[in-house]
């Protein structure tokens, strides 16, 4: 009897192995988990903490604008079940107009903060945050939560790719296109520029114009503005000065700066730029002078920041910078078909007019 009992325990024993054996096989070799017994996955943000989600992610709450940007870019919009509040303000106009949803469907965050509570009402498959902290409150909170947060051009390219991957398979497609086109339009300039020399580079300043309130909000090292400046050709007038973005230098190291061009960005920039042209003391600097004062484009988000459209950015302020390398780029034609391509939206002269303005809406300053 205690030798049948020893056999049938050791059998079971191999049953179990060969079982967790073939669960572990499975998994082998895949950039996210294969799906568990329960059908989840689990994918990495952006903060390198892995998220368990659904294998099919059928509802999102997204609480970061751009990101927002990026799911229309992944054709990922019909997923989202609620819309952050402060995305049916007018400053998302040229969003609200490619993605009429935001002004359908049910907002969060309308009394200010987005509290766990009310996401876990709405029993999303998945929360985008920006911020890693939230993204850990609300995990805390029994959420599925990923920060998608990124500040430059590589960390774009990782984010949009993360985020198609945990969207699901035609958005992880639509992700690889879009790093495909912008990747293209960065070897672009730089094969272009590669003989410009650096005392011919142009110093190029960066007015902040998101608030809208002064000329004197501007950027430093480290930031996204930098990269895509100095990608296309231009030096950085706060380099060594200023680190990180929004940070106010004075009138004294603005005239002592005396850039070549000032570029004027932000869904403020129209008083941005009326302020700084308005400015007695400022009426002196070389590029006022020159008349190479320019507003930067804004579309369905600001093209000098964090959305898809940073990939149009570049190819602008090159063009911007140096017209005559790139003679052969029409900036209207490529927004058209851009917005067509990776936005699915087919946008007429007057709207891509607009656009390259810098107008936050059709009929915006």
């Amino acid at each position: 009897m205690k030798k049948f009992k020893k056999t049938l325990s050791v059998l079971l024993v191999l049953v179990l192995l060969s079982f967790a054996a073939a669960g572990c096989s499975q998994n082998n070799g895949d950039t996210a988990k294969s799906d568990n017994a329960d059908g989840d996955r689990t994918i990495t943000d952006m903060s390198g903490v892995e998220v368990t989600v659904p294998a099919e992610v059928k509802s999102v709450i997204n609480l970061w604008p751009s990101s927002n940007q990026i799911m229309i870019t992944l054709g990922g919009q019909d997923k989202q079940t609620a819309y952050m509040a402060t995305l049916q303000k007018p400053s998302f106009t040229w969003m609200q107009i490619v993605n009429p949803a935001i002004m359908e469907k049910q907002t969060v965050g309308g009394n200010g903060d987005v509290t766990a509570e009310e996401l876990l009402n709405l029993k999303p498959d998945l929360v985008i945050t920006s911020s890693d902290e939230d993204a850990e409150a609300y995990r805390a909170a029994g959420l599925n939560a990923a920060c998608m947060m990124f500040n430059n051009y590589e960390g774009l390219k990782e984010s949009v790719l993360k985020t198609g991957e945990a969207l699901g398979t035609s958005e992880k497609e639509r992700a690889d296109k879009y790093v495909e086109y912008l990747e293209k339009n960065i070897k672009l300039v730089q094969d272009r520029l590669k003989d410009v020399k650096d005392e011919d580079k142009p110093v190029v300043h960066y007015v902040d114009g998101q608030s809208g309130t002064s000329p004197y909000k501007t950027t430093g090292n480290g930031t996204m503005q930098e990269e895509w400046l100095t990608m296309a050709g231009g030096k950085l007038s706060t380099d060594g000065i200023l680190q990180g973005m929004s940070k106010e230098i004075t009138p004294e190291q603005f005239l002592s700066i005396n850039p070549d061009v000032i570029i004027v960005g932000g869904t403020g920039q129209a008083d941005a730029y009326d302020a700084l042209m308005s400015d007695a003391s400022l009426a002196n600097l070389k590029a006022v002078q020159d008349g190479k004062v320019y507003r930067n484009p804004q579309g369905t988000f600001q093209w000098d920041r964090f959305g898809s459209e940073s990939a149009l950015q570049v190819l602008w302020v090159a063009k911007t910078l140096y017209p005559d390398k790139f003679e052969d780029i029409d900036m209207k034609k490529e927004t058209i078909s851009f917005y067509k391509d990776y936005l699915g939206y087919d946008l007429s002269d007057e709207y891509a007019d607009a656009i390259l303005a810098g107008k936050n809406a059709p009929d915006g300053r």
